[in-house]
């Protein structure tokens, strides 16, 4: 098929699509997930024709759903197997069109560039992977995109020019980091482990500080880390957890990837928290571990077989978001209750009432400074500046919803992309809206003729000005402006930020949360409120309680996936004790729990609102985080 009946194609497919894009609210439908959740059985057996029907038809018989998008994909990668693979890129176009924040972008650009690489398209492929390098996504994925181009680069599909001319569009940092890593990983596919080791060596000493330098030394560390030397305590760190006692009452299902750092870091909290928090009654608690490899579909075949084979009475998992949404659909259509402890992508607890969040989202960041900024501190016209993506948008989207019910009024809304290092514009058109709220000049002059019954004055004989030493005007009119993104956007961001001239009020997300902020930042971020789930120096006892055990029992220091899991497991246990003996039971003694002391702070869920959306506020003062207020209230406090 030629470019061009490629392009016929595409647009063919797009253009009834158009109207149905504006319309993003999704609906739960359970026709939906049940034709979905067959599909992918087709698609796991290898029935691709089959599967293909199935996707199609769920596209086609059912308006926006909870599975729209995931079928979008799941049918551009069944046309892939088909070897269709133009219609694999028509698909997983009209996915990135109508879900422009999905989180299947990533999979959908990789799918997209193997597809042009099968039809001969070199260089296309490339491009597209290189976008996912460059794309706000998970590092598995930027692993993934440069796994393939270094392939392609050590086999020399792709030339020297073709190497400059995406370094020339992409950044030569990232491009040369992405061959290095994906050549020092191929050697491993041809069955050459040791050079493959030599070679990532090599690459952590050239690039200690990319983002592909984790994944590097987690290949490094069954060769060149120590074990922990803490004893037994430590030795019983390094070990899979036992998947016993076979002959407890309760069983609960763990899905995560438990061959990565932080998925140890998941399950030594969750085990943590068995043994600190027996139940009343002593009746004993089996963990049944399944490794989900970061796989979506993985996760949920393990889920099938947990509760086929195990009867358990709830799962607690997985770590991303992208994994825990479709294993949170598919449980919820089970009846089973899954407690959510790390993924934090807003709705996934409202995909059915067996699901519970243990993660703050960003929309209860957005409503939480919401609060704080109009109720406590009276603020009343705001600015928000956001990252452009899904994260941003959503902290931006609640912050102003939540405070224009307060009272106040959200003036402006300012975006910016990744990788933006200027500013001056979003700082431009804010000022330019608070400017705004000012009376002009014209009017001030009326004012006070009207002050002077009609008594006309001369006035005052003009001032030369010289344009090079006017000072702008500070803008006093705006109160508080949120601005969301990541620590290294934010130390970008704040000297800009007084230099605009705008003495109002900073709040910040829970990317503020960094020790490098507070100490790089200087007078830029000093006085700056913001929220954050997990802060180690709570003075809370239940917090000091866990960072001491966890220390104590595994050697090493704690962070928050490890909180998080151990406040999942904890809230399980205490649902067990309060009466949830079985599935039904145990959801409705979830939607029950209460200010819990918990390893994050405090633990609550709600009818209607499984999301644990207790969180800090926290703020920088000489180069110190602290909290703002006492850590005892709840986030529904007043």
């Amino acid at each position: 098929m030629t470019k061009n009946c490629l392009l016929i194609l595409i647009l063919f497919v797009l253009l009834p699509i158009s109207a149905r894009a504006q319309n993003t609210e999704l609906t739960y439908i359970q026709e939906a997930e049940t034709l979905f959740q067959r599909s992918i059985a087709k698609y796991i057996q290898g029935k691709n024709e089959e599967a293909r029907l199935g996707f199609q038809e769920l596209l086609a018989q059912y308006p926006p759903n909870q599975r729209t998008s995931a079928a979008q994909l799941m049918l551009a990668k069944t046309h892939y197997r088909l070897k269709d693979y133009s219609l694999a890129i028509a698909s997983a176009v009209e996915l990135q069109l109508n879900f422009p924040y999905s989180r299947y972008l990533a999979e959908s650009d990789l799918l997209i560039g193997d597809c042009y690489f099968q039809q001969g398209q070199v260089y296309s492929a490339a491009t597209q992977y290189s976008r996912v390098l460059t794309s706000r996504t998970e590092v598995r994925s930027k692993a993934r995109a440069a796994d393939r181009l270094g392939q392609m680069a050590g086999t020399e599909r792709l030339s020297i020019r073709d190497l400059e001319r995406l370094q020339s569009d992409f950044g030569r940092a990232a491009i040369d980091e992405a061959v290095a890593f994906g050549q020092a990983r191929w050697p491993v596919k041809l069955g050459q482990p040791e050079t493959s080791q030599t070679r990532l060596a090599h690459f952590l000493e050239r690039y200690p500080n990319s983002q592909l330098a984790p994944l590097a030394q987690q290949s490094l560390m069954p060769e060149q880390v120590e074990p922990v030397a803490a004893g037994k305590q430590g030795e019983d760190a390094l070990e899979k957890p036992a998947q016993e006692p076979e002959n407890a009452r309760y069983k609960i299902g763990v899905i995560a990837p438990f061959g990565t750092p932080i998925g140890e870091d998941l399950r030594d909290g969750i085990l943590l928290a068995r043994e600190l928090n027996p139940l009343r009654a002593n009746e004993q608690i089996g963990l049944v571990f399944e490794d989900s490899e970061g796989d979506p579909i993985r996760a949920v075949r393990a889920a099938q077989r947990l509760i086929e084979q195990h009867n358990v009475i709830a799962f607690i998992g997985a770590l991303t978001s992208a994994e825990t949404t479709p294993l949170a659909a598919y449980l919820g259509g089970q009846g089973v209750p899954l407690i959510a402890p790390t993924a934090s992508d807003d709705g996934i607890a409202s995909l059915s009432s067996y699901i519970f969040q243990v993660n703050a989202t960003p929309g209860a960041q957005g409503r939480r400074l919401a609060e704080y900024a109009v109720r406590r501190q009276g603020l009343r016209m705001l600015a928000t500046l956001a990252s452009r993506d899904n994260y941003g948008r959503r902290i931006a989207t609640e912050f102003t919803a939540k405070a224009e019910e307060l009272g106040a009024e959200v003036l402006i809304q300012e975006w910016y992309e990744s990788g933006t290092t200027d500013y001056r514009r979003q700082f431009e058109r804010i000022r330019s809206a608070g400017l705004a709220l000012d009376p002009p000049d014209d009017l001030a002059s009326e004012i006070e003729a009207l002050l002077l019954h009609g008594i006309h004055l001369n006035p005052p004989p003009p001032v030369p000005v010289d344009p090079d030493t006017v000072q702008p005007r500070v803008v006093d009119s705006l109160d508080g402006i949120l601005i969301v993104g990541d620590d290294t956007d934010i130390l970008l961001i704040a000297p800009q930020f007084r230099s605009a001239l705008i003495p109002a009020q900073l709040l910040g997300s829970d990317g503020w949360n960094h020790l490098e902020v507070a100490r790089d930042g200087g007078n830029y971020v000093d006085g700056a409120v913001f929220v954050s789930k997990y802060y180690a120096e709570s003075s809370l006892n239940s917090v000091q309680e866990f960072i001491n055990a966890y220390r104590s029992r595994f050697g090493k220091e704690q962070n928050i996936v490890a909180a998080l899991g151990y406040d999942a497991m904890l809230a399980t246990l205490k649902a067990i004790d309060a009466g949830g003996h079985d599935r039904m039971k145990l959801r409705d003694q979830l939607e029950r729990l209460t200010e819990i002391p918990s390893a994050t702070g405090h633990l609550s869920f709600s009818k209607g609102d499984r999301e644990n959306a207790w969180m800090y506020l926290l703020t920088i003062k000489n180069k110190r985080i602290e909290p703002l207020e006492s850590e005892q209230k709840s986030i529904g406090s007043p």
